[in-house]
């Protein structure tokens, strides 16, 4: 037909997923329909109706500033939660039952559209793991607090949210017929972790592997977002059951993880999104060269990493928001195949 491609962008990203040689680069964004959170802000249930009330299921109220392309942060304004050891009396665990999520699907194809599933896999991104989770709903220093000095009391919210994560799986295999579920939770700065390893292992990690088994145990491949500085963590990534870590950035030893772990773990990013090539005033010389430079270091295994790269223009507006990302993607793609012609 004439609309078929004539490399299967799909199986190569698969191939990726599992842990197989990519004969192609591949490229996050091609292949792949990124729905949920990560192409915009996801079901109501987790980060409030960007056109609504913008209250989520837990009692966050949530803010769409142009200068994060319209992801949602939290309304400093409304903190649920000031007391960790008064959890059940002060916030709500919604009822994914409760919760239309065809309906949001339906909305989000009809802001993205519809996903081609001959052509492309399907990520929902699940955002507001744990941890942001209660960072959300304590700011960032009160979390960090009520993890140290009561975590018995963390523990058990931790317990509560994730059981809330696992029982809306069933929902969103519905509605999304997802092929993979991107876990956000965001624990690392571009310096280090938020927290000591030991703590992360402690309080976190239980949760994230419980729910990366509760995807695998229903046929869905998991993927963890975490951006900053994480690499201590790595092996315990792997252990959780997580497939690929998105979206690594270069505060990490990128290269030298795929190296060492490429043949069974996954590696999504490379691309300096915190630098001077991510802000809007970037030329396409040098957003181009970024690209190059990514896929000429990473891509050269042709194992183990995927290329993901992004800017945000200081706009609400999704076709400005397309035309920074758009650029990127191609350049990726066209830079990819370039590269296999050559052997390389």
């Amino acid at each position: 037909m004439s609309d078929q491609p004539q490399f299967d962008f799909k199986a190569n990203y698969f191939k990726f997923l599992h842990h197989e040689p990519t004969p192609l680069i591949p490229n996050s964004f091609v292949g792949n329909k990124v729905m949920g959170f990560g192409a915009i802000n996801g079901p109501a249930i987790e980060k409030g109706a960007q056109f609504g009330d913008r209250m989520d299921g837990f009692g966050n109220k949530w803010e769409y500033p142009a200068t994060g392309g319209g992801a949602g942060v939290p309304d400093v304004t409304v903190t649920p939660l000031d007391d960790i050891c008064e959890w059940r009396d002060q916030i709500t665990i919604p009822d994914p039952s409760k919760f239309d999520w065809k309906a949001a699907y339906a909305m989000e194809c009809q802001m993205i559209g519809e996903p081609n599933r001959d052509f492309e896999a399907v990520d929902f991104g699940f955002g507001n793991g744990v941890f942001e989770r209660l960072a959300a709903l304590m700011g960032f220093e009160e979390a960090l607090i009520a993890m140290a000095m009561e975590p018995e009391a963390t523990e058990e919210l931790f317990t509560a949210i994730t059981d809330y994560k696992i029982a809306s799986l069933d929902y969103i295999i519905d509605a999304y017929h997802p092929d993979t579920i991107t876990y956000f939770d965001d624990i690392a700065t571009e310096k280090d972790l938020f927290m000591s390893p030991e703590m992360y292992r402690e309080l976190v990690k239980p949760h994230h592997k419980r729910f990366a088994q509760a995807c695998l145990d229903r046929g869905i491949i998991p993927i963890y977002h975490c951006c900053g500085h994480a690499e201590a963590i790595v092996e315990d990534m792997i252990d959780c059951g997580w497939v690929a870590w998105s979206s690594v950035q270069i505060s990490n030893d990128v290269e030298g993880l795929i190296e060492k772990y490429g043949d069974h773990f996954g590696f999504v990013g490379g691309f300096d999104s915190n630098g001077p090539v991510a802000r809007e005033d970037a030329s396409p010389e040098a957003v181009d060269a970024e690209v190059v430079r990514c896929l000429d270091t990473y891509g050269k295994y042709h194992r183990g990493y995927c290329f993901f790269g992004f800017r945000y223009p200081n706009s609400l507006d999704p076709a400005v928001i397309a035309s920074f990302m758009a650029p990127i993607a191609q350049k990726a793609t066209e830079y990819a195949f370039e590269l296999m012609m050559a052997g390389k």
